[in-house]
């Protein structure tokens, strides 16, 4: 993984800050069931609100980003990534992404994200935890976090986007991380 300014790179993929010529795409998928597929509700966002999101600095500032993702290869974004920080556990980071293609789902693309993202936050921000909710439904996810390293903490109701959605929640700890091969050998 390598960090320039407002972006992380991976073997495949580049995580940017978002930027307003984003804005048409951004909308797009989150008013796409498509794009959200079957564990994600859509937030059908409007333009003027994402412009003002990204305007006011929302989603990058010290303690939460959102990121684009894109394919090296094209350049073709399809996804986003985000962290930020739970409220009253200010060591604790929540991470959300979606892979918006559903021609590019089932690549690893989400595993490569989490990962380098997971790499990032843990070396270099001040992070002592990592957690993630997953559908109850999401197999894959839940696989994903378990060779990540995550552990399941419990099982609850949680809301996505104002819908009730029941799921799991996944926590990994950096001392959990630091003693993950996953993240000591790996080759970009």
């Amino acid at each position: 993984m390598s960090i320039y300014g407002e972006r992380l790179f991976t073997s495949r993929l580049i995580l940017r800050k978002i930027q307003e010529l984003d804005i048409p795409i951004l909308v797009a998928w989150s008013q796409s069931t498509m794009a959200c597929g079957p564990y994600l509700t859509p937030g059908h966002h409007d333009a003027a609100a994402v412009r003002q999101q990204i305007q006011s600095n929302v989603f990058w500032c010290d303690t939460e980003k959102m990121f684009l993702v894109e394919l090296k290869a094209d350049g073709r974004a399809i996804g986003t990534a985000h962290y930020w920080p739970l409220p009253a556990r200010t060591k604790t980071v929540s991470i959300a992404l979606k892979v918006a293609l559903p021609e590019e789902r089932d690549k690893g693309y989400g595993t490569e994200i989490q990962k380098f993202l997971i790499m990032y936050l843990f070396d270099r921000r001040p992070v002592q935890a990592i957690e993630m909710h997953t559908d109850v439904n999401n197999l894959a996810q839940q696989r994903c976090l378990q060779k990540l390293g995550f552990e399941l903490i419990e099982s609850l109701v949680y809301d996505d986007q104002q819908q009730q959605r029941t799921g799991h929640l996944y926590r990994l700890t950096v001392d959990r991380y630091r003693a993950q091969p996953i993240y000591q050998f790996h080759y970009e």
